[in-house]
This record gives structure tokens, sequence and C-alpha cells, in this order.
């Protein structure tokens, strides 16, 4: 049983990193991601906003996989490091409310 759950961890590890690989060449533009050199499932990213009212605005976050991501419902955690103004930005923790517009996470 342990070593089943170990192959199962292990696929899930591989599933994000074929999906970093893709966001390396698939990101908006203006937004960034390097993974911690500690972590697999923790990364540290910047928005570089070019149009709009926020114009030359610099964001920092950081993105936090649970251990089971890939499976339905287990959503990644998005905090900011410094205060954005946003309604589906927590104001005291800073996490993005990925819930609201995803109900339900199928990573298919």
């Amino acid at each position: 049983m342990f070593l089943q759950e170990e192959r199962e961890q292990a696929l899930r590890d591989y599933k994000v990193t074929i999906e970093y690989k893709h966001l390396k060449s698939h990101a908006p533009g203006g937004v960034y991601l390097v993974p911690s050199l500690t972590n697999l499932r923790h990364f540290f990213g910047m928005i570089f906003i070019r149009r709009g009212p926020f114009t030359n605005g610099i964001f920092k976050f950081q993105l936090k996989l649970p251990p089971q991501y890939n499976d339905k419902d287990m959503w990644p955690k998005i905090v900011f490091d410094t205060h954005v103004y946003n309604p589906y930005v927590n104001e005291e923790t800073r996490e993005l409310d990925i819930k609201t517009a995803y109900p339900t996470w199928d990573p298919s």
C-alpha cells in the first residue's frame, strides 16, 4: 500500500513539472513564475501590469500547491506578498479567492 501511495505522489509531482514547463511557454504577458529551490510545490511569481489603471504596477505573489494537487477539488493557493486592492483578494491574508471563479477544480 505504501508503495502505491509513493507512486501516486510521484505521478502528481511529475504532472506538476509538466504543467510548469507548459506554463513557461504559455504564460500571459507580464506574468513570471519560478519554482522554489527547496519545494516542488512552492513557486514565486511577479505580475507586471502593462496597460490600464494599474500600469507600471508590480505585484509579487507566491503559489503553493497542496500535496494532493492534480486531484479533483485541490485548488492551488495564491498569496500576494504586497497589499493588493481587489475584491477577490482577502485584505488580511492577501490570498486570492480562486474558489469563486472555479467552484470546482478539475485539473483535466
